[in-house]
């Protein structure tokens, strides 16, 4: 629900489209600084008690960012700070996330697994943007902010319940500079996981360039409410839902390279598409199908690199990917928000990002990660 309300109060307090993105693209910035230190958390230490920490946290930096738009006097830039440090949960959870899912289920359930995730994930993208259109349209936008800081405190009370191993021993022969080398180097030297990587690294750029203006798209270059904006959304979370159905028995019958890159070109296309779209359905339709696309490959390449890189090493790699890719979701929303402030239209802005998403699907097809096949889902150990 940050994802309505933020913007909204943001837009409210400025004025300003570009304010408006860029207050997106701040929440990613810690992807930068804070996912290695994420890696190395997972690789050496509890990752439930991390996940359950990180959860407690946010609840409370939630409620500490809803009194700071509370008082008019607070000046921009403490904001901006605030939104970093709420952010910065994130980066430092992730890799316990991804990398405890293979701790708790058997290699031949992974892909299932990650379906679950997202189809949970999903759903809740699909109600979030509808509640929190209607808390910002009905009551308050801080309504949703609210609410939103609650989920975390029943997300944290969920993950203590989860059953989870302590391993004996945790490897920690390493000093830290030595642990994210080899981070690195791992991920490098794995073309599939690499080329991986560098596709999301463009496709989370094209996504973002109108993404952090999609509220503004809606609520003034459309003229919608922003529970209308809600419900564009909530349809587009139908895609994403879809795609979480579908993902499973689309890597049934064919190759992960194929379904990762053909996936990537098919939601070019829709975007490309939504050049033509001029009312709120036909946004979220379109959207829909580009939704659909990016969560049947994003399950399909959380699940490849889970099975393909060693445990002992799978969180610090998870960082070093997650933080490659993310990398260019600040700079998507920043450079999205400047075109819209010299003027330019954000349908043209879809359509440089659809033309983005189609040429690196379209590339990523002739690389290892795209020729990737049944020879790749075997674990290392």
């Amino acid at each position: 629900m940050l994802k309505i309300a933020l913007p909204l109060l943001v837009y409210a307090k400025t004025q300003s489209a570009a304010q408006m993105a860029s207050i997106y693209g701040v929440s990613f910035l810690p992807w930068l600084f804070f996912s290695l230190v994420g890696g190395l958390l997972a690789d050496r230490g509890n990752k439930q008690t991390i996940l359950v920490v990180g959860n407690l946290i946010s609840f409370v930096a939630v409620f500490i960012m809803l009194v700071a738009f509370e008082i008019p006097a607070t000046p921009l830039l403490l904001i901006y700070v605030l939104v970093f440090m709420q952010s910065s949960i994130d980066p430092l959870t992730h890799p316990s996330f991804q990398s405890i899912l293979p701790k708790v289920v058997h290699d031949d359930k992974i892909v299932t697994a990650n379906t679950d995730i997202q189809l949970i994930d999903n759903t809740l993208t699909l109600i979030g943007p509808l509640l929190g259109g209607a808390l910002a349209a009905l009551l308050n936008p801080r309504v949703a902010i609210i609410v939103d800081a609650i989920s975390f405190l029943i997300a944290g009370i969920f993950v203590i319940a989860l059953r989870y191993k302590v391993p004996t021993h945790i490897q920690a022969t390493q000093n830290i500079l030595q642990d994210i080398r080899e981070g690195f180097a791992y991920a490098y030297s794995d073309k599939i996981v690499w080329n991986g990587a560098v596709l999301f690294f463009f496709t989370n750029f094209a996504t973002n360039l109108f993404e952090a203006n999609f509220m503004f798209f809606i609520t003034k270059t459309l003229g919608y409410s922003s529970f209308l904006a809600g419900i564009t959304i909530a349809i587009s979370g139908i895609g994403a839902l879809a795609g979480g159905i579908v993902a499973p028995i689309i890597n049934r019958h064919y190759s992960t390279g194929r379904i990762i890159t053909s996936t990537t070109v098919l939601a070019g296309i829709a975007l490309m598409l939504m050049f033509f779209a001029h009312n709120f359905i036909m946004v979220g339709l379109l959207y829909a199908v580009a939704n659909l696309c990016s969560n049947i490959n994003v399950i399909t390449y959380f699940s490849l690199r889970q099975k393909i890189v060693p445990d002992r090493i799978l969180g610090r790699v998870v960082s070093v990917t997650r933080m490659i890719s993310y990398v260019s979701i600040p700079l998507g929303a920043f450079f999205g928000g400047i075109l819209v402030d010299k003027g330019v239209s954000l349908f043209v802005v879809f359509l440089l990002a659809g033309i983005i998403r189609f040429v690196i699907g379209a590339y990523g097809s002739s690389t290892p990660l795209g020729k990737s096949g049944s020879s790749a889902t075997e674990k290392t150990k």
